[in-house]
């Protein structure tokens, strides 16, 4: 088994983009988030902005709400599809046709959504055999002593964060997943993910690590920026305005577009890392 660096990983995730820049701009920044925000801007955000009061008294909030998990899907669908297009560009370097790309991308994020929902579930019934037990008395309508909801309290403390970590040790070793379905240009998620559990083992800890440090210096950027955005939406006192709506939709690109790019990067990066490379016979396998 290969083991790896930090160092490396970021070397190799920050050179994944080279000579396919444009591709992967059309596909990471055109694909993935351009058209997923022109979509919702179309399916009801636009009346909504211009004037909401008609929408609303129109039962236009209730429509676009019956739609909003429809959008949702749609969005999820184009953006991992986005990812992997661009990791099937930067793992074959532009061998397959982009347009060959961003098909596969789209039909392989199919899967993977099936799998994100299932993990959902199962977390978040992970989640309530974890803390259900500390809120069952307010569940049942119950009102618990002070005692019982400082105990309470003290247990969601201690037990969040550990839940938080079990995630992201789940993350580290399932970060290959992406990478290898694209380079073995595959729609078997479980393949995916058995071959992501082998090649991370060795490096476990330190991908855990890496992804640690990535968190903390993506919380304080977010704060930064979330900060910016919200001065400029309330400079005008308080009130949405149209310039408000514009720094929203600025912010959200500067946030989004560097997201992902990380996203696609630092799995490409601890995949080839790990000694991960494609297999020319099988680009158009």
């Amino acid at each position: 088994m290969n083991r790896i660096s930090i160092s490396q990983a970021w070397s190799y995730a920050t050179s994944f983009f080279a000579g396919q820049g444009a591709n992967h701009a059309i596909i990471l920044i055109g694909v993935g988030i351009v058209a997923p925000l022109i979509l919702q801007f179309a399916l009801g955000g636009g009346a909504a902005m211009s004037d909401p009061m008609a929408f609303a008294a129109g039962g236009g909030f209730a429509a676009l709400g019956a739609l909003a998990i429809l959008i949702s899907l749609v969005n999820y669908v184009l953006q991992t599809g986005s990812y992997f297009a661009s990791w099937r560009v930067g793992l074959t370097n532009g061998a397959e046709p982009l347009g060959s790309a961003i098909g596969y991308g789209l039909i392989a994020s199919l899967p993977v959504l099936l799998l994100v929902i299932a993990l959902v579930i199962v977390l978040g019934l992970l989640a309530f055999l974890i803390f259900g037990s500390a809120f069952a008395p307010m569940l049942m309508g119950g009102q618990p002593s002070e005692a019982a909801a400082a105990r309470s309290g003290l247990l969601v403390l201690l037990l969040l964060p550990l839940f938080m970590l079990f995630v992201i040790w789940l993350a580290a070793r399932f970060s290959c997943m992406g990478p290898v379905m694209a380079d073995r240009r595959t729609f078997n998620v479980l393949t995916g993910l058995g071959e992501s559990w082998r090649m991370t083992a060795a490096s476990q800890w330190k991908i855990f690590a890496y992804f640690i440090l990535l968190a903390i210096a993506l919380f304080v950027i977010f704060l930064i920026i979330g900060a910016i955005v919200g001065v400029s939406m309330f400079a005008g006192g308080g009130m949405p305005s149209t310039g408000s709506f514009v720094g929203i939709i600025v912010g959200a690109l500067l946030l989004s577009i560097p997201m992902a790019y990380l996203q696609v990067g630092i799995p490409a990066g601890i995949y080839r890392a790990l000694g991960g490379q494609v297999s020319q016979g099988d680009i158009f396998a």
